[in-house]
């Protein structure tokens, strides 16, 4: 029986924070800009 390949994500994980509370990670700069426009006060932190 085979095994499974490992599939490594090598994009880069950017941490944004949306309010006092929130924090999440996305994936690329383009949704960055679709939950700022959400989201005004949203500000990167990594």
């Amino acid at each position: 029986m085979r095994t499974k390949k490992v599939k490594i994500d090598l994009r880069p994980k950017i941490k944004i924070q949306i309010d006092s509370r929130t924090t999440i990670t996305v994936r690329s700069m383009e949704a960055f800009k679709a939950w700022k426009d959400r989201y005004p006060t949203a500000v990167v932190i990594e």
